[in-house]
């Protein structure tokens, strides 16, 4: 049977700068298109901008960056547009494709039909649906003749990347491609929303901590954080003095704490395994025949959060820096 110990006392709650959302925190300033109607949250005024391709009018409603969440902590770039339907059947919008690049080009330029670094990636995962409010984002949904909808398209930037962005929109059939373009800049336009994570994250960094998107933590009295920075796996090392041997290391897993502890233990079920309330979080701990201590917890990002603590440390050293854990 599992034994539960306590310490410490209730975790304060993150930081309501990580914690906002594109709902509660707004995207880029807002304004009204020339097309007409209420602009979404985020929206800039920006002169409408017509591209006419198979059969379809399409107008530029609204254009911005976007804030793609906690887990990705950057921004994307989002475009919401008119399409009104000149064909006699209704047809989809997916009778044209929508190409976004970094960089300002024009029609039928070849990095349209490229895949290197210029072009954008089509956002399906941490799309801004707020955003969405009232546009169609089914590209398969017909629209009748003589009819128009709202559509709004997301895409992926590389390394937060503020600047001259081309979207090129043509015929889904070769052999009526007639290829129209339109031009948009994000430079100067973050999210608020990364605005806020990054100052969070950077007021961790000048308190000698780290910022991941399932965790960060700032080092106690007498630690310091070491060399090793892993960005995939969220991993990290903290020295108490100045032996190897002293110090925590940190990392995620896709796998649950209880799964961790088990594979920690072995088909023998060597060391205990037990579970220790911190701050009011409740950790999952095993503790080897050698007396090393693992603990692991989930974090609301669905990552299981580990700590190895060294074989030369105490638990009473290593227990301030679990204390200083925030989980996201």
């Amino acid at each position: 049977m599992m034994r539960k110990v306590a310490f410490g006392v209730p975790a304060v709650a993150l930081s309501a700068a990580l914690a906002c959302t594109m709902a509660g925190c707004g995207g880029t300033e807002g304004g009204q298109g020339e097309s007409g109607g209420n602009a979404p949250a985020g929206q800039t005024a920006n002169s409408v901008q017509t591209a006419e391709v198979a059969g379809f009018t399409i107008e530029s409603v609204g254009d911005g960056s976007y804030y793609r969440g906690a887990a990705e902590r950057q921004d994307g770039f989002w475009l919401r547009v008119k399409i009104t339907n000149n064909n006699e059947s209704a047809k989809a919008p997916s009778a044209f494709s929508a190409r976004a690049a970094v960089g300002t080009f024009d029609a039928g330029d070849a990095v349209f039909d490229a895949s290197g670094d210029q072009r954008l990636n089509a956002d399906t995962k941490t799309q801004a649906v707020e955003l969405g409010e009232g546009a169609q984002m089914d590209a398969n949904t017909k629209i009748e003749p003589g009819q128009s909808v709202e559509f709004i398209y997301f895409w992926t930037t590389k390394d937060n990347y503020y600047g001259p962005i081309t979207v090129e929109f043509d015929s889904s059939s070769s052999s009526d491609s007639n290829p129209s373009v339109m031009h948009f800049d994000t430079t100067g336009r973050e999210s608020d929303e990364y605005k806020a994570a990054r100052e969070a994250a950077e007021a961790i960094e000048a308190q000698g901590g780290i910022d991941f998107p399932s965790y960060s933590i700032i080092p106690a009295d007498g630690w310091k954080l070491g060399d090793r920075i892993d960005e995939k796996y969220e991993g990290c090392d903290f020295k108490h003095g100045d032996e190897a041997i002293s110090s925590i290391d940190m990392r995620t897993f896709s796998t649950s704490p209880m799964m961790e502890a088990e594979a920690r233990q072995g088909s023998k079920k060597k060391g205990v395994i037990d579970e220790v309330e911190v701050n009011g979080t409740t950790w999952v701990r095993y503790t080897s025949e050698a007396g090393a201590v693992s603990l692991f917890v989930e974090a609301p990002s669905g990552k299981t959060v580990s700590m190895v603590i060294g074989s030369k440390l105490t638990w009473d050293d290593a227990l301030p820096m679990v204390q200083n854990v925030v989980l996201k």
